[in-house]
């Protein structure tokens, strides 16, 4: 059965697609997708998209409007300008540098890169901690360059974001995903702009990826 706020998105896009004087093709080409695709969402038929990111910034649509789970995360989170990080005071906030580590998984660093203020959810929260992301499969929740807030106590919760910890050959990898539900074997995620060859929405198995730390919010780039 077709959700009514899928049919609402669509029209949006196609709206937004005819005030510009594109046709579907015009969009796809700018976006990276197939005319057939546009055609879709256009009609409410696809929910997920890799192609919503680039819809939203070509179209001028607020991403939340395609994807209502931004509104529900964000909501949560604290966004606090760039200049705001790095105004004159306490810093005692650790930030950790970030490397693509290959599709959507990145390679923490394992000292701080930089000491910024603290972030007013994560006073008095111990080995809480901030990672400079990188990639851009959770654009556009973040974009390469956003600091992620991360408290490493809080238990795992549906629909919040978090950073997902395992090792491979030796090597600590991390990825930052939102948490759809979870089993005792496995992750249920999501990624907002998946790698090309991935999916939105993929598993990730628990024996291997042990850790999750829950993502507060973030300092804009």
């Amino acid at each position: 059965m077709q959700n009514q706020d899928d049919t609402a998105a669509g029209e949006m896009v196609r709206e937004a697609r005819e005030r510009k004087g594109w046709t579907q093709a015009d969009l796809a080409k700018r976006v990276g997708g197939r005319q057939q695709t546009i055609g879709k969402i256009e009609k409410g038929l696809v929910r997920y998209s890799r192609l919503f990111p680039g819809i939203a910034r070509e179209l001028g649509i607020e991403p939340e409007k395609l994807m209502p789970e931004l509104a529900t995360q964000n909501s949560h989170e604290q966004l606090i300008p760039e200049p705001e990080v790095f105004r004159k005071g306490h810093q005692d906030f650790p930030v950790h540098a970030s490397a693509e580590g290959g599709l959507g998984e990145i390679i923490v660093s394992s000292d701080p890169v930089a000491w910024v203020i603290r972030p007013t959810p994560l006073v008095g929260v111990t080995r809480s901690y901030g990672i400079i992301v990188v990639g851009e499969s959770m654009v556009p929740e973040f974009w390469p360059g956003d600091t992620a807030l991360i408290n490493p106590h809080l238990p795992p919760e549906r629909g919040a974001t978090f950073v997902f910890y395992g090792e491979r050959d030796g090597e600590v990898r991390a990825t930052v995903k939102h948490l759809l539900r979870w089993s005792e074997t496995v992750w249920h995620l999501r990624q907002w702009n998946p790698p090309k060859g991935q999916k939105t929405d993929f598993t990730l198995p628990r024996s291997e990826w042990t850790k999750a730390h829950r993502v507060v919010g973030k300092y804009s780039k």
